[in-house]
């Protein structure tokens, strides 16, 4: 077995838990497509998806996933995504 150092022992955990948390968050948009696409009968509007595909924060895509049960229709979920972002757009 060839001998780690410190210093790469630190990257390699660190290059792991970045990877943990891009897969977190790649999960966390393909649930909330998947939820959109069971509640709204598979009809998301592209821009809709395109807007969750450019969003970076798993807090904001949790938060958008529960009004997925509470949004009337698309419109309505729109709105709420408007109002997410607009508030934090990055």
């Amino acid at each position: 077995m060839p001998y780690v150092t410190s210093a790469e022992r630190i990257g390699i955990e660190k290059g792991r838990s970045e990877g943990l948390d891009i897969g977190q968050l790649l999960n966390a948009r393909e649930m909330l497509l998947e939820a959109l696409d069971a509640r709204f009968s598979n009809d998301t509007p592209a821009d809709i998806k395109q807007q969750i595909q450019a969003l970076n924060n798993k807090i904001m895509l949790k938060r958008l996933l529960r009004s997925t049960f509470h949004s009337k229709d698309i419109e309505d979920f729109r709105k709420t995504l408007e109002e997410m972002t607009a508030e934090d757009p990055a």
